[in-house]
């Protein structure tokens, strides 16, 4: 036994040599990276290259094959590394200044981003105790409202649908024809007939963003929707400038927007909301105590769960999503819809099981 306890402890620091080998290479890696991403800055060219990441994940899969390493593995491994490149490559590609108007996750999170890319960043709202921490932790600066459009190339709103349709309202004696405002409410409607209310030909360009992530340490490689309400002037620099952050734009009209968002976004979350209903009414039914639930959960309950868990959590930002999408109660009737059908075209164990 004390040999064997020897050996393995001999195969465990050669093990961890290797990690650091790995984790060396990895640096050597990353430095490369900074380099060409630099390289992109000048050039202007884009982050995130996602057919290029897919061939040499499919390069280095057949490779992996070859040495008896696990494809899946090799492919795990360089995702998870390209991502923490492009997080690296961020770039501002002019120098603009952008007021983040809002200071919860999301608000928080692209602030951070653009800061990091070298933007000019201001965080602003009606509460500046938040503001000033938030602008603290990210290396921007802290602006009262007034001060923050006035500064402002472009203003962000990340805040609740309901809230920004009234700060439009407040804020438009402040806008300049020069500005790009723009905003990332999950729901489209309600902003376009705004901005028709309060804009003129000759008033600032307005560009109603729906980021399609939530709060991430760095989302470089995800997808944002981009409904040009009024834009011509800003829609190359808009361009530009979310290429330089590594996000891919989407661009739709905020009918076709919210028409999809219905069904990706509206229905997703009643379908997660029921069966947390329907799970604990049936347990209850049954008579399943939550501790053996607890023990007989699968995996992909356990992913189901964390989603619901967190849906729970952004609960009023659910409702207010449901509330203001003009499709909501089509979502609600496919629902029902297609648990008739689960109900006459599935074969279900029925009667009595006692």
């Amino acid at each position: 036994m004390p040999e064997a306890r020897e050996a393995a402890e001999s195969l465990r620091a050669s093990l961890l040599r290797i990690d650091k080998s790995i984790l060396s290479l990895i640096a050597a890696r990353m430095n490369i990276a900074d380099v060409l991403g630099e390289v992109k800055k000048e050039s202007g060219m884009s982050v995130y290259d996602p057919s290029r990441e897919i061939t040499v994940a499919n390069i280095l899969a057949e490779e992996a094959a070859k040495l008896g390493v696990n494809p899946g593995l090799a492919k795990e491994i360089y995702f998870m590394v390209a991502r923490e490149t492009r997080c690296r490559q961020l770039y501002c590609p002019e120098t603009i200044r952008i007021a983040v108007y809002g200071y919860g996750g999301m608000g928080s999170m692209l602030a951070s981003m653009l800061a990091r890319a070298g933007c000019w960043v201001a965080i602003t709202g009606r509460d500046m105790e938040k503001a000033r921490g938030v602008a603290a932790n990210i290396g921007a600066k802290a602006m009262e409202p007034e001060y923050a459009l006035d500064w402002a190339d472009m203003v962000i709103y990340a805040v609740p649908t309901d809230a920004l349709l009234k700060l439009l309202g407040e804020h438009r004696r402040l806008y300049r024809e020069s500005m790009l405002i723009t905003d990332i409410s999950s729901v489209k409607a309600p902003v376009a007939r705004r901005v028709r209310e309060l804009f003129s030909e000759e008033g600032p360009e307005y560009a109603s963003l729906h980021p399609l992530f939530g709060p991430l340490s760095c989302p470089a490689g995800e997808s944002v929707a981009v409904v040009p309400l009024r834009l011509q002037r800003w829609r190359g620099r808009l361009d530009s400038l979310l290429q330089g952050l590594g996000l891919v734009p989407v661009y739709v009209d905020a009918e076709t927007h919210d028409k999809a968002m219905a069904v990706n976004q509206v229905l997703h979350h009643m379908v997660y909301e029921l069966y947390s209903r329907a799970a604990e009414r049936l347990a209850e039914r049954l008579g399943v105590e939550p501790a053996v639930l607890k023990e007989l959960v699968t995996w992909s309950l356990k992913q189901t769960m964390s989603v619901a868990s967190r849906l729970e959590n952004l609960r009023e930002v659910v409702l207010e999503i449901r509330r203001l999408n003009p499709y909501s109660r089509e979502a609600l009737e496919a629902l029902r819809e297609a648990l008739e059908t689960l109900e006459t075209t599935r074969g279900l164990g029925g009667g009595d099981n006692h």
